[in-house]
This record gives structure tokens, C-alpha cells and sequence, in this order.
């Protein structure tokens, strides 16, 4: 059981981290331009008081988990107040070319593979932000607009996973287990999953070098997690050779038919008795007040995938890859789900 001084400072860090985006959302929106109204009907919405109470009983699940002894208290992946305000000065220099792609004043990345293997679907500004995945100042600035995007709620989003991981973990020798991170990114979930069980050997992929070398750093060096570059419809594994597969906020950002190509392969390099678990957006219906916020998403960021992620249902895709629900949770803005073979 955590002691009173974690609890304690487990708030502070929270709190503090809340209370840093959230300063730069309201500064942000201070800054863009408003964009044009929507042309099409909108779903409700939740008032900013109820989504600010759901973001506060997510902090309040993760701490009984922790408390609980399901996984230990999350260390913070930054210890460098400095590195803090670079970052902060990186997001607002580039938010006047956010602006102007979010007014259509700036062109798209080149479509095409480009001679560099990358996937056409691959090379777009997701979120107007500059580069698409594609640089490292996108890279170095990832992380902060997600934050800004979810005021400080995007990692424990994230670590919502780690409960149905620490459950399905019972009665099993973290060192004798093989994990994935499909679409690893910056690497933060993995992060948290290399502190939870640092004797599990972890892969991480992603299609982004600059990224990867942005999770590298994150992580730091450690012969028990692997970084490589792969594609989640195309993974360089065999079958049955992973315990557990997990993946974070990529499932919204892929077409259709490589989403269910990426589940299908999660699916084949699975072990029978292995776990998969998928964090993402909440879905149309997860919480049905809340709906109108997925209609408009799609128009305020460039999420050229995610209205028929919103309309469809993990658990259905899940089950179409072979892969049968075992637990969800919605938390604040995500789902988790999870899903066994």
C-alpha cells in the first residue's frame, strides 16, 4: 500500500501538470483565430464543468490502483524544469503555421510514398501540426500538444491500460514475457510500462525515426526495450510470439482498411493465452452526452480518420480480427479496451 507522502505528492505532480496545459490551452485559444462554425448538425455536448469532474475521477481510479498495488506510483518522464519551458517556447512559436493550415492557408505534405517507404495514409499534418510525423521539431513538440490538447490528461489516459495489464499479470514471471507497442510515438506509454515491469522485454514501433528517437531518449538505455521502425499493418513478427500487445491513440488515425489490417496482426503474432490492449477516443455511444464532441473534432483538427473511428466500435473490430473483449473502461476522453484470443 502507497504511503500517505505518495499520495501526496502523486496529487502535486498531477495538479501542477493539470494546471500547466490547461494555462496553455487558454493561452492557445487566445492566439488562433476562430474557425468557422460547423455546416453540419452537432450532438450534444458536456458542460466544462462535468468534463473537468471526469477528469478528476480518472486521477482518482489511477491513485486506488496504485494504492491497490497494481502498479507503482508513475514517476515523472521529465525532471528538467528547463526542458519543460523549451518545449513550452517550441509549441507557441509554431502555432501561427498551425493557424494558417487550420484557415487552409498552408499546403498539405506531399502525398506519396516519396521514395522514403512511408505509406501515403502516413504523410499528413494530423492536427495542423507542422511536419506531420515526419521531423524531429515534430517530434520535440508532440507531446506538448497532446497535453495542451487533453490539459494535462493525455498520460493518465494512457496508463489506464496498466490496470487490465496488472490484471491479466497475475500468477505470471514479468521475465519470461514478450510486450509490444504498436505506434509507440515518443514512447510514454512504454515508458510507463518499462517502470511498471521492468523485467518484461518491450518492443516499440513506429514508422517515424524522429519520434523513436524522441522515445529513446524518453526512455533512456535498457537492453529490455527495443525500438524499431515497422508499420501496424505489416508487423515484423511471428505468429504466436507476443504475450502482450498494446497500442495508444492510433487506431483514430488509420483508414479503415489498414485499421483492421494493424487489429489482424495483433491478433496473428499473439499468443493464445496473451493480451491486447487498445487505448483510444471514446466512440459515438460510449457516453452519449458527450457525442457531439466527436462531430466536432474531425472539423476543429485535421483528423482526416477519425469520424469513421467514431461511428464504429473497437470491441467489433477487435472481434472481427479474432480477438474476443475482455474489459473496458472509459476514461475522461479515451477508451480502454481489452481483448484476448
Amino acid at each position: 500500500m502507497a504511503s500517505a507522502l505518495d499520495r501526496l505528492t502523486y496529487a502535486a505532480r498531477q495538479t501542477a501538470r493539470v494546471a500547466w496545459y490547461a494555462g496553455h490551452y487558454a493561452a492557445g485559444r487566445r492566439l488562433l483565430k476562430p474557425m468557422p462554425k460547423p455546416d453540419f448538425p452537432v450532438g450534444p455536448t458536456p458542460s466544462r464543468d462535468e468534463m473537468t469532474k471526469e477528469m478528476r475521477a480518472v486521477f482518482a481510479r489511477e491513485w486506488q490502483d496504485i494504492n491497490a498495488g497494481l502498479f507503482p506510483v508513475p514517476r515523472p518522464l521529465s525532471f528538467d524544469p528547463g526542458e519543460f519551458l523549451r518545449r513550452s517556447v517550441l509549441y507557441f512559436r509554431d502555432l501561427p503555421q498551425v493557424d494558417a493550415r487550420r484557415h487552409g492557408q498552408s499546403e498539405e505534405l506531399p502525398p506519396g510514398e516519396q521514395g522514403d517507404g512511408l505509406p501515403d495514409y502516413y504523410r499528413q499534418n494530423f492536427h495542423f501540426q507542422s511536419d506531420g510525423w515526419l521531423s524531429d521539431h515534430s517530434a520535440a513538440i508532440y507531446d506538448t500538444q497532446v497535453e495542451v490538447l487533453f490539459t494535462g490528461a493525455a498520460d493518465v489516459m494512457r496508463r489506464r491500460a496498466l490496470r487490465p495489464i496488472a490484471e491479466w499479470m497475475t500468477g505470471r514471471n514479468q521475465r519470461d514475457l514478450k510486450g509490444l507497442d504498436v505506434g509507440c510515438g515518443t514512447g510514454r506509454l512504454l515508458a510507463f510500462l518499462h517502470d511498471a515491469w521492468p523485467g518484461m522485454k518491450f518492443t516499440g514501433l513506429d514508422l517515424s525515426p524522429p519520434y523513436l528517437a524522441e522515445a529513446r531518449r524518453l526512455i533512456g538505455r535498457t537492453a529490455r526495450v527495443k525500438l524499431i521502425e515497422g508499420a501496424a499493418e505489416k508487423l515484423p513478427f511471428d505468429d504466436t510470439s507476443l504475450d502482450l500487445v498494446v497500442s495508444s491513440f492510433l487506431m483514430h488515425e488509420l483508414p479503415e482498411t489498414i485499421r483492421q489490417q494493424a487489429l489482424a496482426e495483433m491478433a496473428r503474432v499473439l499468443k493464445p493465452d496473451g493480451l491486447v490492449v487498445i487505448v483510444d477516443s471514446i466512440q459515438k455511444g460510449d457516453q452519449p452526452s458527450w457525442d457531439g464532441l466527436l462531430d466536432l473534432f474531425p472539423h476543429y483538427f485535421h483528423e482526416p480518420y477519425y469520424a469513421a473511428y467514431a461511428n464504429g466500435s473497437v470491441e467489433a473490430w477487435g472481434e472481427a480480427a479474432g480477438l474476443k473483449p475482455a474489459a473496458s473502461e472509459r476514461a475522461f476522453l479515451s477508451k480502454i479496451v481489452a481483448l484476448k484470443k
